[in-house]
């Protein structure tokens, strides 16, 4: 009997040890730059709005990890790699629903410390509205990357949404 209990422990103890965590990676295979959300309307038709999350990459040997996911402001977005002017960036492009959101939060062109779009509940990580937790493959597992310190940048005007996906 006791042998049978101690066999039921050690099983135990290596499932719950194997379990998969979610663990926020300090060492990145790739280099990042001082990222940045931006908000943008068209001025031939203000319904037409976005909200971006902008990261410079600095390097990143695609054999080694692929980028995949962000999360931030209550969301999780698929990046995707793009050259723009300002080099190689992943860009997490919100749908306009969330703007809609933001826009009850945004007092002066700041965002209000009281009601927050942000549901805590709906991601695995605390992260505040400056952070963002990065997801990006590597050898076959999905690992996980804080991202400090979002820069909120001036909203942006395009004459037309042409005009935007031309930047």
């Amino acid at each position: 009997m006791k042998r049978l209990i101690c066999g039921l422990i050690t099983v135990v103890f290596v499932l719950f040890g194997c379990a998969s965590r979610k663990e926020l990676k300090t060492e990145l295979p790739f280099r990042l730059g001082q990222v940045y959300a931006q908000r943008w309307i068209v001025e031939e038709n203000p319904e037409e709005i976005g909200y971006d999350v902008i990261i410079p990459i600095r390097s990143l040997n695609t054999r080694r990890a692929t980028l995949q996911k962000l999360y931030h402001r209550g969301k999780v977005i698929d990046v995707k790699i793009e050259l723009r002017k300002i080099g190689a960036i992943a860009v997490a492009e919100y749908p306009m629903e969330i703007l809609q959101e933001m826009t009850l939060t945004m007092v002066d062109g700041s965002l209000n410390d009281g009601e927050s779009i942000f549901d805590e509940s709906l991601l695995p990580f605390k992260i505040t509205e400056t952070q963002a937790v990065l997801t990006y493959l590597e050898d076959g597992e999905i690992k996980y990357f804080k991202i400090e310190g979002i820069r909120q940048n001036p909203i942006m005007s395009y004459p037309s949404l042409s005009s935007r996906n031309i930047e």
